[in-house]
């Protein structure tokens, strides 16, 4: 928890000030991957936001919503080929069969009968189990959001309707870059398959033991405007990332975000809007921008 360094009570929309600015900017906590179908008037009930929103003069976004066509046609092509033309390195070894890398037998039966349900992999046996990790993440992440709008959906398609300059964080090949984070940043495929195993039961086993209605719940917490709630259930096993994935999914673009958003917010005012992890952990882009000066603080 981090509330000897943020505030006693925080929620999304947090302002910027000090540091030789001559106007107020804001930093933006939103929610996607949750599965829930946000709607306008549950975003900008927030206290602050709806007027923020028209009166900024720049709103950015994580992602660049324009790509040219060939970068999502490359992102399309190597996501294919992950789930359909798996890599050597994922395969494993002949005559080596996963009933044998679980000492437990019910913990094989878990395994088994989730992949056997979920994937679309009917040999599912023929991939290392450190391979399942992310696919799995990237399955359940794929389904969410099938259909709905995530906040910076909603964000977005306001954002249009103002006068705003909307930018984006990521430059154009990040989307690409994160779909191979998402593949290669697992480091338990260096460890032996038992041990593979063992992870790969405790991601799964983290899944089927969370309630049914654990997305609800996000979105209930998310709604109440509670970021040390929301902190917390985050700190459920089945939503770690590896130290790697961390670094590069977090930290690191929150390191080559900050010099973006002290750019723009040195000569306008700026709102930017990105997925609440940004905001919360050791490296979080409001730590980042303390430690260069500014004032940063909830509007709740």
């Amino acid at each position: 928890m981090n509330k000897d360094t943020l505030a006693d009570k925080a929620g999304w929309l947090w302002e910027i000030s000090g540091n030789g600015l001559r106007q107020k900017s804001y930093l933006f906590g939103t929610c996607h991957g949750d599965g829930y179908n946000y709607k306008k008037e549950e975003i900008f009930k927030f206290k602050g936001l709806a007027d923020v929103f028209q009166k900024v003069e720049v709103i950015g976004f994580e992602a660049n919503r324009n790509l040219p066509l060939k970068d999502y046609k490359e992102i399309a092509i190597t996501i294919y080929n992950w789930i359909n033309r798996p890599e050597p390195k994922y395969m494993m070894p002949r005559g080596t069969y996963y009933v044998n890398l679980y000492d437990n037998k019910s913990q094989f039966s878990e395994v088994h009968k989730y992949l056997s349900d979920n994937m679309s992999d009917i040999e599912y046996w023929k991939k290392k189990p450190y391979y399942w990790i992310p696919r799995i993440s990237y399955s359940l992440y794929t389904k969410s959001q099938y259909g709905i709008k995530a906040v910076d959906d909603v964000l977005y398609d306001e954002a249009l309707k103002t006068k705003a300059n909307i930018i984006g964080l990521d430059d154009n090949k990040v989307q690409l870059t994160l779909v191979n984070i998402l593949k290669n940043t697992e480091n338990i495929d260096k460890l032996p398959l038992k041990e593979q195993a063992k992870k790969l039961y405790q991601f799964i086993h983290a899944i089927n033991s969370t309630t049914t209605n654990s997305q609800q719940e996000l979105t209930n917490l998310y709604l109440e405007n509670d970021y040390y709630k929301v902190e917390s259930y985050f700190n459920c096993p089945v939503f770690q990332n590896s130290k790697e994935a961390n670094e590069l999914l977090l930290r690191g673009r929150n390191q080559k975000w900050v010099p973006i958003i002290e750019k723009n917010i040195s000569n306008h005012s700026c709102l930017f809007a990105f997925g609440l992890r940004h905001l919360m952990g050791e490296y979080s882009i409001i730590k980042m921008l303390r430690a260069k000066g500014y004032t940063i603080k909830p509007i709740i």
